[in-house]
This record gives structure tokens, sequence and C-alpha cells, in this order.
């Protein structure tokens, strides 16, 4: 297939790994003709290293290579990425060659001298697979997505919050870290939607989202719809000093924000202590924003374990 401006468009790319100069000569010109992208190696150690680094779709590889052999370079492709297309090449077709190939993971066996045709068939239907199975793969991927993900604010949603939760304070008492936990929601949230409608209303919970993305660590931290207005982050490694800094710009972000008319949050921050359990952590910074809430709101609240507040703090 050729594109507007007359250039054959690439397939993919294929490696070749052959110690026989004509042997890569010819399949080099064969597959650069079909419009693949052709890399080549010539030792079993330098096509693995190939593989590494230019990701190839297609691999086609000779068993018999100086250095390490076919066999065990596909087993070293194999253990790095399971689902590699490999294509292996001989001149001693043997069966006993043709089966420890394949128990090896090969995709397939191509005995030399190769039909040109035979030969473009065999990579062509392993590109065609390798890019279903990619499909399937992102596919898959997009599902996972959309199932840990709240449409309206693009911030993971309730059920993930709690899975990735466990899994952090697994990690904490491995590693001794620091984590801290922000919980907020809006003030008067409900007032506001009566009053414009939940179309605004809606409005603010996916800026809300937005400024919980541009404030967190990218990477490090997450954010949560935990549902309806109320939000939570997890502060990966972070006291809750360190915590109250990003607190304080969620803050400051939110009340500078234009809506139909100003809005505020009221924040509880907790850092984690023992011997409070996942739920105990929780109710921990939920306490507090409560009573960030019923204290006028428009305020970072923290407790640093459990249910004694130890700071209160509001810019003016």
């Amino acid at each position: 297939m050729e594109d507007s401006a007359g250039h054959r468009e690439k397939k993919g790319k294929v490696l070749i790994v052959d110690d026989a100069p004509d042997t890569l000569e010819i399949i080099q010109k064969l597959f650069h003709y079909e419009g693949y992208d052709v890399l080549i190696a010539s030792t079993g150690e330098e096509g693995v290293k190939k593989f590494e680094e230019e990701n190839p779709e297609v691999i086609l590889m000779d068993i018999n290579l100086p250095g390490i052999d076919g066999t065990e370079a596909l087993r070293r492709i194999r253990t790095i990425n399971p689902q590699q297309c490999v294509v292996m090449l001989t001149a001693f077709a043997t069966v006993e060659n043709a089966i420890q190939a394949l128990k090896e993971g090969a995709s397939d066996f191509v005995k030399k001298p190769f039909e040109n045709d035979h030969l473009i068939h065999i990579v062509n239907q392993c590109f065609e697979k390798y890019k279903t199975l990619r499909e399937k793969e992102n596919l898959e991927e997009e599902v996972r997505r959309l199932s840990i993900t709240d449409d309206l604010t693009g911030l993971y949603n309730h059920r993930h919050f709690f899975k990735t939760l466990e899994a952090e304070l697994a990690r904490l008492k491995r590693q001794r870290t620091s984590l801290s936990l922000m919980m907020f929601d809006l003030d008067n949230f409900k007032s506001y939607n009566d009053l414009y409608g939940h179309l605004e209303g809606d409005k603010v919970l996916k800026k809300m989202g937005e400024i919980v993305s541009h404030s967190i660590r990218f990477n490090v931290d997450s954010g949560y719809r935990y549902g309806g207005d109320e939000f939570a982050i997890l502060l990966i490694g972070a006291s809750v000093d360190q915590a109250m800094a990003i607190a304080e710009r969620i803050r400051f972000f939110i009340e500078q924000a234009e809506f139909q008319k100003k809005t505020t949050v009221s924040i509880g921050l907790s850092e984690y202590r023992d011997p409070l359990d996942l739920e105990g952590f929780v109710k921990s910074a939920d306490d507090a924003m409560y009573i960030a809430k019923h204290s006028g709101g428009n305020r970072i609240h923290t407790n640093i374990a459990g249910p004694v507040a130890v700071e209160d703090q509001k810019d003016n």
C-alpha cells in the first residue's frame, strides 16, 4: 500500500538473525519490498539485543548461530516477551529440530532454502496475529481503565480506592514508609445544585477532578472520586506536613475557580499510624473532614493517629 506521496506504507518491523550474509541480503530485500522495516543481526546475542532495543513484530532466526544458538536466543526472547512471534530458519530441517523449536515457543519453522512466497505468507500471518493480539490487549486495557475510572471527573473510582489503599498499606508495613490520606468535599454543594442545576454541578465536579490531577505528584499520588461530591487522595511516602502543602494548594485553587458562585471545600488529612487498620485510617481522615466542615468549611483539619484533632488551618 502506498500513501498520497507515493511511498510504500510501512507494515511493521522484521528482525532477521542469521550469520549467512547472502541469506541476510535475500531476506532483507524481500521484506523491504513487502513494506516492512528490516533489521538484521548476525549472532544470537546481537539478535536478543536488537529485539530489546527495537521491539520488532516478527523475528526470523536461524537455529545455528555463532555464540548462543537460535534456540537459546529464542528462550531469552520468550522470557522477555512470551508472546513474541519468532520463526526459526534452518538448513537442517529434522523433526527433532522442529519439535524442539516449537517446544521453546517458536511460532513456526521454515527449512532453507525457502520459497519466497511461503516465507512471506508465514511472516504476514505472524504480523496479523501480532496486530490482533495487540488490539485485544489494548481493548482489555481500555475496559480495565474504564472499570476503575469515574467518567465525570477522570479520577479513579470508589472501588479502586479501597483496592489501592489495601495495597499501599501492605507496602507501607513492608518498607516502613509514610502514607497520608486526604478526604474532602464541597461546602454547600446540594444548595449549589438546587440553585444552578445538575449540569452546572457536574461542571464543578469535573473541574474538581482537573484540580486534583494537576495538584498531586504524577505517577506517585492518586486521586479518587469517593462518592457524590466527596474526593480522596492517597499521598505516597508523604508525612502529614508534606500533605498539608498539597491540601492547601487544592483548597486555594478551588476557592479561586470561576463557578456560578464562590465554591469552597472542607479537607481532612490523616497520616497512617499503627495500630490503625484500613477502615480506621479512612475514618480518621473522614472525621477530620467532618470537623473541618462543621468548623465553618473552607479549611484543612488534620488527624495524626485517629480521633484526636491536632491541627486546623484556614487561609483568610
